[in-house]
């Protein structure tokens, strides 16, 4: 009951889908009928079924009504593999249908009287029409269907039921007769997006209740369907209580960059480490993981979607470094993402789920430029980018993103659009100086941060990195601003812009005779 004065609350019900009811903001709405539209093959069928096993599984009564689509039998023939079928629940808590058999000899009228036969019966919370375009077939006329659809939903809502309507209906056909008396519309469909074929959910209508309207990614797996929508779920938290100077800062311990990144990097930051092909990126990346862990105790995660884990392994054993020992020891974990099976809303998701699980305060993506590849337009890019972010400044991280860039470019980016979504940007370079080429390295960006300006030459070798930082270029020490008794800081003046005391000309009054 809500509160005088305060509006009525709808109840909602978990779907049972991972992401699913974030797009519902909240769940769906108990006692709504909703229409799953779709073309054969685009899962309308499985989505619903682990909604009612779920639905069953949690104390709820589903009765299941196959139409003429399939029999009862072959229903459950291909239910079984799925992992949310549970076979106990069968009959007691869900129950299926076959209506083929009336609705070929008898019509719309008895069939209906069936169903009503069975909710009467079986007392169901759920119940689902699959699939519910025959009925268009059978009636004689728009006016028959809509009076059809409109009695059956009246009786499922005097019940309390939830109800599923599956139909092979597309979007041209929104003006169907019967969808006057519907509270939600839901598509699936399949088409390219971001450059990847993908199954895409889209809920297009649903009274009671605001929601995404916004086509989400899912993939059907042997343990059902699952929904990515990283849009919906990614927001950014807003950190309360932290006062500016009290903020927790890293050091990276790698060589002596830590000398050109002034106090360290905030927490919750997140860097861009662009370069050319041999440049370093990876192993920069791999060095924070290793001397966070190492050093500091720190645990740190590497994505990779070029390098293996055996690979990266064998790298880091060529260099010294015993970063075996901190995998087994579980402060650093390798996930390697083939590039062929990249999905972005789904590894977003992926990624987010292993940096919470591990507890990271470092994170690795190696390299960003391949895992946004197949994205051509710069406003999904500058999207996902922010998504990663997100992920590192909600779990009060530093992530380090490598980024390539072409040879001979002026860009800093790949895509041009990173470095204004991310906190910082070190640029790794390299010159040709006489026969041999020259590694250097610079901090072109850190926000909230004094750090040193221009390159610094850099090396590689048994050991890691070494950097050697230029005395002209070094970090000048920053003298901590005075504050007043009442905690305001005051005004200080640059040193460039100090007011110098000018001398008064002497006068020849003034000067003294020889």
């Amino acid at each position: 009951m809500s509160e005088p004065g305060e509006h009525p609350v709808i109840p909602r019900l978990e779907t049972g889908i991972p992401n699913l009811d974030a797009i519902f903001h909240g769940g769906l709405p108990r006692g709504s009928v909703t229409v799953l539209a779709g073309p054969p093959g685009s899962g309308k069928t499985t989505l619903t079924q682990q909604i009612c096993f779920h639905h069953a599984a949690h104390g709820g009564r589903v009765l299941y009504f196959n139409t003429l689509s399939e029999p009862t039998a072959k229903t459950l023939l291909y239910l079984r593999p799925f992992g949310f079928f549970e076979p106990k629940l069968l009959e007691e808590r869900i129950r299926f249908i076959d209506l083929g058999v009336i609705l070929r000899t008898k019509g719309l009228e008895p069939t209906a009287s069936l169903v009503m036969e069975h909710l009467k019966q079986f007392k169901p919370s759920m119940v689902v029409l699959d699939s519910y375009k025959v009925f268009d077939d059978l009636a004689s006329s728009a006016e028959e269907l809509r009076k059809f659809t409109y009695e059956l939903t009246v009786r499922l809502m005097a019940w309390e039921c939830t109800t599923f309507l599956l139909g092979e209906y597309s979007a041209d056909q929104f003006e169907h007769p019967a969808y006057s008396a519907i509270d939600g519309i839901i598509t699936l469909k399949q088409r390219e997006l971001s450059g990847e074929q993908q199954r895409l959910l889209q809920v297009v209508k649903m009274r009671g209740t605001s929601h995404s309207r916004d086509e989400h990614p899912f993939v059907v797996t042997t343990s059902g369907i699952d929904v990515y929508a990283p849009g919906v779920t990614l927001r950014r938290k807003r950190l309360t209580g932290q006062r500016p100077q009290l903020v927790s800062r890293l050091k990276t311990g790698v060589s002596r960059l830590d000398e050109l990144l002034g106090e360290g990097i905030p927490h919750g930051s997140s860097v861009i480490v662009s370069g050319v092909a041999g440049s370093g990126k990876t192993l920069l990346g791999l060095e924070f993981v290793y001397r966070g862990a190492r050093d500091f105790g720190e645990k740190g995660i590497f994505f990779s979607f070029e390098e293996t884990e055996e690979r990266l392994r064998a790298t880091a054993r060529g260099l010294g470094w015993e970063l075996d020992r901190e995998i087994d020891q579980g402060r650093v974990r390798i996930v390697f993402i083939p590039q062929p099976d990249i999905l972005v809303d789904r590894h977003i998701l992926e990624m987010q789920r292993h940096v919470e699980t591990l507890g990271a305060r470092r994170v690795v993506v190696d390299s960003m430029s391949v895992f946004l590849h197949k994205i051509e337009d710069r406003r999904i890019v500058r999207d996902k980018v922010f998504w990663l972010a997100n992920i590192v400044q909600n779990h009060e991280a530093v992530g380090f993103f490598t980024n390539d860039i072409p040879s001979g470019s002026a860009q800093h980016t790949r895509f041009c659009v990173e470095e204004t979504v991310m906190d910082g940007l070190i640029l790794l370079s390299m010159e040709q100086d006489g026969l041999k080429r020259q590694r250097y390295l610079e901090v072109n960006k850190l926000r909230n941060t004094g750090h040193a300006q221009g390159k610094h030459l850099m090396a590689i070798g048994y050991g890691g990195l070494r950097i050697f930082p230029r005395v002209d270029e070094g970090l000048s020490q920053v003298e901590p601003v005075p504050r007043r008794p009442g905690g305001a800081p005051e005004a200080v003046l640059p040193p460039s812009t100090e007011v110098k005391k000018k001398r008064r000309p002497s006068s020849p009054k003034g000067r003294r005779r020889k």
